[in-house]
């Protein structure tokens, strides 16, 4: 029987099996869904199992439902040397401080080689060009060697943000991938512009392309759309007797 370790703090706690000498990414939902659509991709294409779970009462009342079953909504998933921490919820602000304790405090345990979070940035227009930041000069220099552009200044929101400084902190190299969006809503192809990144930096081959073939659905439905509520407000032609 795998044992179960519990990593409690204040207001969370994170029930897993141990998983020594890892690479740790994080993916909860921000702007365009990002870290959430592309964990998911990762789930399936790698085939990843579910270790454990995060737990807290100020977690929204939601379960997922994954092929008819009902999964917790903020879980972890590990295969051949990488663990996931997947979100299906936006982490609410008052409970990121603990969890990132949580999750550093895991990571610390379990000697993790570092971290790499997902998140997003906000565009006029997109390149489909991918950025990056890190919290240490030794974690910046490698995503230098990606030829990655660099964020100079700027804020990153929710646990991303978190886990950057929280890492800092325990002296754990961490780094975050800054995909590019134009506003709020789930944006598949965003999230398959980081594919190629990850798969150079962990040394794996994940396919990208169904997350292009989710873009270009939604993309057409979205045009249908536009042509629908067009048509719609055209004015009636004059009708003369």
């Amino acid at each position: 029987m795998v044992k179960m370790v519990e990593t409690e703090v204040e207001c969370c706690k994170i029930v897993s099996e141990d998983v020594k000498d890892a690479i740790v990414l994080e993916g909860s939902p921000e702007l365009g869904l990002i870290g959430n659509i592309l964990g998911w991709l990762l789930v399936e294409e790698l085939k990843m199992k579910q270790i454990g779970y995060i737990d807290s009462k100020e977690f929204p009342p939601l379960a997922v439902l994954y092929k008819g079953i009902a999964i917790h909504p903020f879980r972890v998933y590990s295969t051949d040397g990488i663990v996931l921490f997947l979100s299906d919820f936006i982490i609410p602000p008052n409970v990121s401080y603990d969890m990132s304790n949580a999750i550093v405090d895991w990571m610390e345990r379990n000697n993790s080689k570092g971290l790499i979070t997902f998140n997003s940035m906000v565009v006029m227009e997109k390149t489909g060009s991918v950025a990056g930041a890190a919290n240490s000069e030794e974690a910046l220099k490698k995503l230098g060697e990606l030829d990655l552009p660099i964020l100079p200044f700027g804020n990153v929101n929710g646990l991303s943000g978190s886990l950057l400084t929280k890492t800092a902190i325990k002296n754990i190299p961490a780094s975050c991938l800054f995909a590019e969006v134009l506003n709020q809503y789930p944006d598949p192809r965003a999230a398959a512009s980081l594919v190629n990144v990850l798969n150079k930096m962990l040394n794996i081959d994940v396919n990208a392309q169904p997350l292009l073939k989710e873009a270009d659905e939604i993309e057409e439905r979205l045009k249908e759309l536009a042509k629908r509520v067009q048509s719609e407000n055209e004015p009636e032609s004059p009708i003369y007797s």
